[in-house]
């Protein structure tokens, strides 16, 4: 698996020395009501940029997760990452599974250095804590939880460690009993038996057979190249593959059911079991937390109210998006250029002309908006321009997603505010005096989803449909309009039923529904556009925009 060596330098261009102060700043404003994908129960341990470093710096390997909690691929994996993590927490002497919610402002910085670009992307750090001062780890490109197993297998193999734990190094023809046992001298040295275990050139089940038995620490195993040594162990070299030899130096073989790592390690447990050595025990089983917990008076309260009909939009979920958007996402390069710098201005010139926010929020969009005229090198010369401008300004007041409140924890709510505020720009750009070309916002949109939206599998999804749709044929506000309608409906139906990302409140239909726009359709069930337009238009204006959520009536100058 040379492939993999190869992936160790692939991030090295990029170096943690460039920006060691962001592992100091752990300042960023937590997000309210905080939800994870993961649990210590779960074997994983959720870190942030305060954590982070003193995790890489452990004399340990490491796999770490890098995800978006909105992401609806990063929802998918989580199961897969959680059996990966159980079914591996028997390698726990050599690995540690976490992960890191790039979702949270305070973890937006950390995401950037690693250069973080798609999620959910797997990152394994090594033992040798002075090289992961420079590394930014290496990258496992799947999701598959056999692929990924054998990639750290393989990884786990280049490490020297301590005796003890465990030694990949295979046995020399001048080998003995003596020598091998030369390393568990130590009086609290657990090792009381050593196993041997044959493989062939090209084959790892040496290997794995020493990773399969890490629970029993009173066994170490190492890896015989040349049947011909077991003779040093006093065993007469034959077709037999597997053997133990004691302190004494008195060695036997072994006769597994057949030649797998599994059965070599099942025969060896099976043989220190009848001594009365146990391996340490699994992982416990944690019964799953209740999600209703989650529907708390305030959002039971919420909820009763946004599944009032008719249907709603809120300027709090306006302004989420708004919030994240500013804070999280679009400072998450390390560099502006290559296309990124303008999907950044086309973002920020439709806020500016577009902005549902309070006065002190139009006033801040202004200021960065007339800042980012002048270019812009790094991402985090936006975060901290945003941090400049926002002094002394009370912008977001939102507390919590209104119409797109979930029932249960990361479900809907930034997703669900980011279509908000799409839907909301086209109309709204569709009003004289036209601020924007057709498609403009479309475009705009696009470039958004494209390079900053931190969702890949989402991101590759629009880009797909964007070009199969001709989004750039489009030459009026309405046909944007319409076209953003029919680009989310597919979406919809592409996503309808998932169990994990869909809300049972609030299943993923073809909008509008029958009950919220009766005109819409005709006695054949097909699109009136027309009406689907007129409708779309009157739900998304600003003048109909629900204050409700906000700290008073009036929330908004």
């Amino acid at each position: 698996m040379t492939w993999i060596r190869q992936l160790q330098t692939l991030l090295c261009s990029l170096l943690l020395l460039f920006a060691p102060e962001v592992f100091g700043r752990t300042n960023a404003r937590r997000t309210a009501n905080e939800a994870s994908l993961y649990s210590d129960a779960d074997n994983v341990i959720m870190l942030d940029i305060g954590s982070l470093r003193p995790v890489l710096n452990l004399h340990t390997n490491k796999l770490v997760q890098f995800l978006n909690t909105f992401c609806g691929d990063c929802q998918r994996f989580a199961p897969v990452y959680k059996g990966l993590a159980r079914d591996l927490y028997k390698w726990r002497r050599l690995l540690r599974f976490y992960a890191v919610d790039c979702a949270q402002e305070r973890n937006a910085e950390l995401c950037r250095v690693f250069s973080v670009r798609q999620t959910p992307s797997l990152r394994f750090f090594g033992p040798d804590t002075e090289k992961m001062q420079k590394f930014l780890g290496s990258v496992i490109p799947t999701q598959d939880p056999k692929f990924i197993t054998a990639v750290l297998a393989d990884l786990l193999g280049q490490y020297e460690y301590a005796a003890d734990v465990a030694n990949f190094r295979h046995l020399t023809p001048n080998d003995t009993a003596e020598t091998v046992f030369r390393d568990h001298q130590k009086l609290d040295s657990p090792v009381k038996y050593i196993a041997l275990v044959l493989q062939p050139k090209k084959a790892y089940i040496g290997r794995d057979t020493l990773l399969d038995l890490l629970p029993f620490k009173e066994v170490a195993v190492r890896i015989v190249p040349d049947a011909q040594i077991f003779a040093n162990f006093g065993l007469v070299p034959t077709s037999e593959s597997l053997a133990i030899i004691d302190r004494g130096g008195n060695a036997q073989y072994l006769e597994p059911a057949s030649n797998t790592s599994q059965d070599y390690a099942n025969t060896v447990g099976d043989f220190l079991k009848k001594l009365n050595f146990k391996p340490d025990p699994p992982l416990p089983i944690v019964v799953a937390t209740n999600d209703n917990e989650f529907l708390d008076q305030r959002n039971k309260a919420v909820l009763a109210e946004v599944l009032k009909p008719p249907l709603k939009i809120y300027r709090a979920d306006l302004e989420q998006a708004i919030d994240k958007i500013l804070h999280n996402e679009l400072h998450k390069y390390f560099f502006f250029q290559g296309g990124n710098d303008l999907a950044l201005h086309n973002v920020m010139k439709a806020l500016m002309y577009l902005n549902p926010l309070n006065k002190d929020g139009r006033e801040l969009v202004s200021r960065v908006y007339r800042s980012t005229q002048r270019r812009l090198d790094k991402g985090s010369e936006f975060k901290q321009l945003i941090e400049s401008e926002e002094k002394n300004l009370k912008v977001f007041k939102a507390k919590r997603y209104i119409g797109c409140i979930g029932t249960r924890p990361l479900l809907r709510s930034f997703t669900c505010s980011l279509w908000t505020l799409f839907h909301h720009w086209t109309v709204e750009a569709a009003k004289k005096p036209q601020q924007f070309q057709p498609g403009n916002i479309l475009n705009t949109i696009h470039g958004f989803v494209r390079y900053f939206f931190g969702c890949s599998d989402c991101s590759k999804h629009f880009q797909e449909m964007a070009n199969r749709r001709n989004m750039s044929q489009v030459k009026t506000s309405d046909e944007e309009i319409l076209w953003l309608w029919e680009a989310h409906n597919e979406v919809n139906q592409r996503i309808a039923g998932d169990p994990i990302t869909e809300d049972p409140q609030f299943p993923k239909i073809q909008f509008p529904s029958k009950e919220n726009c009766p005109h819409c359709r005709n006695n054949n069930s097909e699109w009136r556009k027309d009406e689907v337009l007129k409708y779309l238009k009157h739900l998304y204006d600003i003048k109909n925009v629900s204050f409700y959520g906000l700290p008073t009536s009036q929330g908004y100058d």
